[in-house]
């Protein structure tokens, strides 16, 4: 086997559906091509290729490389506009799709179901595939860059280079024709390209599982016999959460001997953690587009990356170029090859890459051994008085046990900011990792801000999308500040943040102290809060409470400063019966930097509740906040009638009812209710969909607002998701509000008690797990209702473990119950998993919608937060009334004139 020609005996494809055999396969490809060059395709032409990963996908690949055309690979999740952008520079004559159906494409544009319905009818008159003229062509293979630092560039290679690269591979991993190669990556990306390339020209078996449906493919690794996996860091983490919530898996993966992991720099701490679970190592590996494959690790020398492969130099230099001892960090220059023959010009030719080594802009080191360890990305950032390399901060801070992305954010007056976001879908309260990452870096090294994701944003080429990790982190430390124009420095107002300006930025500069030693109580000493408020929340909830008013104290002078609000007089506030401490950060102490003097009443349900931890604060921050132990009719009879700003948290019907009762120049808020629907569209990833459904439902107990009244299941997921969440809560430990092992507790609020009791046994047709109240406990046990669509339904929201599940079958239909008055009226969030851009954009124009995320994951204290339903949010002012998201510093900006 000359890797030209390939007579390929063994092989087979796997898929969830189908095992096709090497000769179908090769069959398949040669009447393919036949079809191609019926419609015209010639060698020589270019040809885009954007197509999921499937059986027919390979086809299709090994039909072009026959044909010996220039192969245009592009990922079938990219934007129209961005691969009518890639067609045009790679000046491609014909474009196969896997998104197109039989009926739609013109001449130059073909649906690869199309050629899959017409390949099946057609002949070929050549026996044999041969790569033999495409191995000879320059511009053999056209991929492209991630674009993480501006328009994704065109990268040419020869196809000599690239099955070298191959051939190279091969020899280092010591792959068999009897193994069989799972890759979890797309085929449209170098390292997918590879693998699947690889199966055919060593003749080994081929898996092909659904991108981002990790059940499936540890269920086609145990059907197909799987021996090599590759993956991205990312996957490598959800399978180990995976095997958390399910360890039979691991039998799934005992025929894999090798697991090999690429696309990203790898966390040390995950490959302990993999070794720790499965006895095997990661096998990691460093390569790129422009250099093929640079260095890999392979059995017997786990080691970094390994050892550069043979012919292929790697040097490791300082900023002038260099080289470094053993051990140091620097930039890796690449000798290769395989190296590229040179980016894509406007006009679709080659621009040749020049003499010389391949600078990578990579930043790693090698050792004594000359294996080769990747740290990311080489820029450097100053801080501090300290040059700084993100990347490599990151990999300090990944021994958190999580992926962790740092973000470094330009700001003239307060010097670089640095943003660290971890993925951790896990529900651990983020300031316990904020305190487990802030120990393991140097006070200079330690981040700005740091943001909790359920999951990266990731971009064409499967890596965390840094671009989009960028903007959330501009949005986190908000505008930048010029420097301080009498050249002093900036003045320090919260730990962490620094701003510019003099006193007269925030109405009541004299607070920004009280505000802080808040801060710090909170951080140096939650367990005094937390005495107070687990008698009435969840430990879990607490701590989260309390994380979430750290941040949002850290952020309140910045959101003052953005927002301008000239100070105020009096503020009024009816307190809500939940979440006591964050909201006494969001509606007293930050409106506190602007109004004189503030008044509230606590709801009578947890009125000593709500004292105490006044008691507690109020000597901290010393700021003339009061508590008004009074009736509602005194209260509104007196310090209501006395306000500039009114703000009330409750029910829309009381909140008309104090409405009635002030001038029309009083300024009226109210902080409602929502229905916060949870839809799961037909392609979601019903593993996370079913978590966060958990986790977001059983926050405190289901004593939360976010807590969705209303979860929409596709009818043929639902019996799944039910399940899952069965499952999910039948593990769940009810124990003591203080207990920090409790998953849930008992329901603090007599209310919730009643209405539950007469929900269910309304209900109780539909009840397909739980159902029971144990009064002498206050325990509710987590239960699940399931109707049909068409089932009837009131919509109601319980502050109680109760998941209302109702099964879909039409897109429509949903999008029509969405827009009927009980979900308009009080539409205030929404949660959306998979792929429904009809329905973010339907929900988006009156909620504010997390993708994939619950709402808990995209609130923040600083930002206006809520939708358009009158009865969840609205704000009230000179006979108007109208409903938008709420902040109190930007409605009193917006709405308070400047006083003369």
């Amino acid at each position: 086997m000359n890797g030209l020609t390939v007579e390929w005996l063994t092989g087979r494809i796997f898929t969830c559906q189908a095992v096709n055999t090497s000769v179908d396969i090769e069959e398949r490809a040669l009447r393919m091509a036949a079809v191609l060059g019926g419609r015209g395709v010639c060698a020589g032409d270019r040809v885009m290729l954007a197509a999921s990963n499937s059986a027919d996908y390979v086809v299709a690949l090994l039909a072009l490389m026959h044909l010996d055309v220039s192969i245009v690979l592009a990922d079938d999740r990219e934007t129209e506009a961005e691969r009518v952008r890639m067609a045009r520079r790679a000046r491609a004559r014909w474009v196969v799709r896997g998104d197109l159906d039989e009926s739609t494409g013109g001449a130059d544009v073909v649906s690869l179901a199309s050629l899959v319905k017409e390949e099946a009818d057609a002949t070929s008159d050549v026996d044999v595939l041969s790569f033999a003229a495409w191995n000879r062509r320059t511009d053999a293979l056209i991929t492209w860059s991630s674009g993480s630092t501006g328009i994704p560039k065109g990268i040419v290679r020869s196809g000599r280079g690239f099955l070298h690269d191959l051939e190279r591979t091969r020899e280092r991993m010591a792959y068999r024709n009897t193994d069989v190669l799972l890759p979890l990556v797309p085929f449209s990306h170098f390292y997918g390209l590879t693998l699947l390339v690889m199966s055919w020209t060593l003749g080994c078996s081929l898996a092909i599982a659904p991108l981002g449906r990790l059940d499936q493919a540890v269920k086609l690794a145990a059907d197909s016999g799987a021996t090599v996996l590759d993956a991205a860091p990312s996957t490598y983490h959800s399978l180990l959460k995976l095997m958390d919530r399910r360890p039979e898996i691991a039998r799934d993966l005992a025929s894999v001997r090798m697991f090999c992991v690429g696309g990203s720099p790898m966390p040390r701490s995950l490959a302990d953690r993999f070794q720790e679970r499965l006895g095997l190592p990661l096998l990691d590996g460093y390569g790129s587009n422009e250099a093929g494959n640079v260095a890999l690790a392979a059995p017997g020398n786990a080691v970094g990356c390994g050892r550069p492969l043979p012919g292929v130099e790697v040097t490791i230099v300082d900023g002038d170029g260099h080289p470094v001892q053993a051990g140091e960090s620097g930039e890796i220059w690449v000798q290769s090859p395989s190296l590229m023959q040179g980016y894509l010009s406007g006009d679709g030719s080659i621009e040749p890459r020049g003499d010389g080594p391949y600078r990578t802009n990579d930043l790693g080191y090698a050792d004594a051994d000359g294996n080769i360890v990747v740290l990311g990305r080489k820029y450097a950032v100053h801080r501090l008085g300290h040059t700084l390399y993100p990347e490599a901060i990151e990999r300090k801070a990944e021994m958190c046990g999580r992926p962790v992305k740092i973000v470094a954010v330009s700001d003239e007056g307060r010097g670089t900011q640095l943003v660290l976001f971890v993925a951790d879908g896990s529900g651990q309260p983020a300031a316990e990792l904020r305190r487990e990452i802030a120990a393991l870096l140097p006070d200079y090294e330690r981040p700005n801000k740091v943001a909790v994701l359920p999951s990266f944003p990731l971009n064409r080429n499967g890596k965390p999308d840094l671009a989009r990790l960028r903007d959330m982190a501009q949005e986190l430390v908000g505008p930048a500040r010029r420097p301080a124009a009498n050249g002093d420095d900036a003045m320090v107002l919260l730990p962490g943040v620094a701003t510019t300006g003099g006193e007269g930025d925030v109405p009541f500069p004299a607070r920004v102290a009280g505000l802080r030693a808040v801060l710090e109580l909170l951080r140096d000493r939650p367990e005094e809060v937390r005495r107070i408020l687990t008698r009435i929340s969840l430990h879990r909830a607490v701590d989260m409470e309390i994380d979430g008013s750290i941040h949002t104290l850290a952020g309140a002078v910045d959101e003052v400063l953005r927002n301008g609000p000239q100070a105020v007089r009096r503020m009024a506030v009816f307190m809500p019966s939940n979440v006591l401490l964050y909201s006494y950060v969001l509606y007293l102490l930050v409106p506190a930097l602007f109004v004189e003097d503030i008044a509230f009443r606590p709801s009578s349900q947890v009125a000593e509740v709500t004292r105490e931890l006044h008691e507690l604060l109020a000597p901290v921050h010393q700021i003339p906040i009061e508590l008004a132990s009074l009736s509602q009719r005194k209260f509104v009879g007196g310090p209501v009638a006395d306000a500039d700003v009114v703000v009330f948290t409750g029910t829309y019907h009381n909140a008309e009812a104090v409405r009635a009762q002030l001038r029309t120049d009083q300024l009226f808020m109210l902080f409602g209710q929502g229905a916060n629907p949870f839809v799961v569209a037909p392609d979601a990833d019903l593993d996370l969909s079913i978590d966060d459904a958990v986790r977001i439902r059983m926050l405190n107990s289901g004593q939360d607002c976010f807590g969705p009244d209303v979860f929409f299941v596709p009818e043929q997921d639902a019996a799944r998701f039910v399940e899952g969440i069965g499952k999910r809560l039948s593990a769940m430990t009810f124990g003591d509000c203080a207990d920090p092992a409790a998953d849930y507790g008992p329901i603090c609020y007599d209310s919730a008690l009643t209405a539950v009791t007469e929900y269910l046994p309304r209900n109780a047709g539909y009840i397909v797990q739980g159902g029971a109240v144990d009064f002498r406990t206050r325990q509710v046990h987590p239960t699940i209702l399931l109707r049909d669509f068409d089932a009837p339904m009131s919509l109601t929201e319980l502050f109680c473990p109760v998941f209302n599940v109702v099964s879909y079958t039409d897109r429509e239909q949903l999008r029509t119950r969405l827009t009927e008055p009980s979900f308009q009226d009080r539409a205030m969030g929404a949660m959306v998993y998979g792929h429904a851009p009809d329905l973010v954009e339907q929900l988006g124009k009156r909620h504010v919608v997390a993708v994939d995320r619950t709402l808990l994951d995209v609130d923040d204290g600083n930002r206006p937060f809520g939708g358009r339903g009158i009865m969840a949010n609205y704000v009230s002012h000179r006979k108007r009334r109208w409903a938008q998201p709420l902040l109190i510093s930007k409605v009193v900006a917006d709405e308070c004139p400047v006083r003369g």
